[in-house]
């Protein structure tokens, strides 16, 4: 009895040791899938801001080069850039500078008497570098009001192609700040933007002292992490040498990073507050057990192994019900959205379609001469085909709200919500050539090419809710699907 005992004594701490950490790395893991979905989202967030800057200032430049340089120096112009600043409430101001780096125009209230910005690092980059495309610079302070900004510009050239000066957009650094605090963390998380030359343009909790600070010791910068787009990892901080949970995704326009950072030793803390009581209760019990030696001896073996019972059969369970819900959603084969999946976004997206007034687009694809494929190289080099073409077609779109779905046997098809019908058949064109560049040899095709190749159908409508809507629209994209194949194949068909 004295070794059992023992021996339950032992299992017990072993079980409960074993269950909190389980429940620790659970905790890890669960922090590190936020840090990271947070990193993207926020990512999205930001690329939107600078992506409007940035149409700002081809609007400005359009301006200029339709009107002249000399331009910049007219009331109606300087209208101009108030109108644009006021649209979008990141921007600090919208300048226009010489080749001299003088101000000749600016949507600010305020303009020093002597002006000049010919010293700047982005007026230098542009007079150096004849790249037509914005240049995000590092954290500077407003010369005019002495705000923090970042510096967004693009190059201005004369008819003969030189210099003539630039135009900038100022951010303003407490449009991030004042976004993200928004967001509830704790006092030593972190939650920054940062240029991928390494130096930081925004990062809470830190003050304003450590803006352009750069990070390059930071394992963020080093392989795996550089490599990627979004992902995430722990390591100690080399701002403040915090051990934190870190999360990142870099822009895919811009060369910026969102970094998303939990502190560990945080959540430790938080973990063990919410497991002590569960941890002084296995105690008490665990002495009790003792305490009543053979007495309770029969009822903790038969509770033991009832709760363990019971902790199986809800395991099975929710792998059976996951398993369930992967059939019901995913195709088996690719990995996509089975047909199920897509009629009922289908409907969804038609519904928000009709509440909003927005179009949406339906894409249709088929496999050209599958069949001719499926009876050269068998049916296992022809699912492998379908395999690899869902995979190039997931990377087509890049919404969280567009679904690649399959849509049977070698059909596919793409849900474009909130997309218009010129958009819609870009995406279109853009599936066809990814197929087609992906080079699969399919030698019983009647293409001259000889590779795997796809036709396409577009629709787009604004749905109105009358019956049958879903039906009407699938057969509409159909219809073009087999326009598509019937001029050719290897090419994509909208709507009129």
């Amino acid at each position: 009895m004295t070794a059992f005992l023992l021996l339950t004594t032992l299992a017990v701490i072993v079980i409960n040791g074993w269950s909190l950490w389980d429940a620790w790395q659970h905790r890890l893991k669960e922090k590190e899938d936020d840090a990271r979905n947070l990193s993207v989202s926020l990512a999205r967030q930001a690329e939107d801001t600078f992506l409007q800057v940035d149409i700002s200032l081809g609007e400005v430049v359009r301006h200029l080069r339709q009107n002249g340089l000399e331009y910049a120096a007219t009331p109606a112009f300087t209208r101009q850039l108030q109108e644009q600043q006021a649209k979008l409430t990141q921007l600090h101001s919208l300048s226009v500078f010489d080749a001299d780096g003088n101000r000749v125009a600016t949507s600010g209230r305020y303009i020093p008497a002597k002006f000049s910005n010919a010293d700047r690092e982005y007026f230098i980059w542009h007079r150096t570098h004849t790249d037509a495309n914005v240049h995000i610079s590092h954290v500077i302070y407003s010369r005019s009001t002495a705000d923090l900004f970042i510096p967004v510009t693009v190059r201005l050239d004369d008819s003969a192609g030189n210099f003539a000066g630039i135009v900038l957009a100022a951010v303003k650094v407490d449009y991030f700040k004042h976004f993200y605090s928004y967001y509830t963390l704790g006092e030593r998380d972190e939650l920054g933007l940062i240029l991928t030359d390494t130096s930081i343009l925004y990062m809470r909790p830190f003050p304003d002292t450590f803006i352009d600070r750069r990070l390059t010791a930071s394992p963020l910068f080093k392989t795996p992490q550089k490599a990627s787009n979004s992902g995430n990892d722990t390591w100690r901080s080399s701002l403040d040498g915090v051990n934190r949970i870190f999360g990142h995704a870099r822009f895919g326009r811009y060369p910026l990073i969102v970094l998303v950072g939990y502190d560990r030793d945080r959540l430790r803390s938080e973990w063990l507050s919410a497991n002590l009581t569960a941890v002084v209760l296995n105690l008490v019990l665990l002495a009790v057990i003792i305490g009543m030696g053979l007495i309770v001896l029969r009822q903790v073996r038969t509770s033991v192994r009832n709760q363990l019972e019971l902790t199986q059969t809800k395991d099975e369970l929710t792998t059976i019900n996951r398993t369930l819900q992967s059939l019901a959603l995913v195709d088996g084969l690719t990995g996509l959205a089975n047909r199920r999946h897509f009629d009922a976004l289908l409907d969804q997206g038609l519904e928000r379609s009709r509440k909003s007034g927005e179009p949406i687009s339906l894409i249709m694809m088929d496999i050209d001469f599958f069949k001719h494929y499926n009876d050269t190289y068998g049916h296992v080099a022809g699912d492998m085909c379908l395999k690899k073409v869902g995979g190039l077609l997931s990377n087509v779109t890049h919404r969280h709200t567009d679904l690649v779905a399959r849509y049977g046997g070698e059909e596919f098809a793409i849900i474009l919500p909130f997309t218009n019908a010129a958009d819609a058949k870009k995406i279109a064109d853009g599936a066809v050539r990814a197929i087609r560049e992906a080079g699969m040899v399919h030698g019983a095709t009647a293409l001259p090419n000889k590779v795997v190749t796809i036709s396409a159908g577009c629709c787009t409508i604004i749905a109105d809710g009358h019956e049958g809507e879903a039906t009407q629209f699938r057969e509409r994209a159909d219809a073009m699907l087999y326009e598509a194949k019937h001029r050719g194949r290897n090419r994509a068909m909208a709507a009129g």
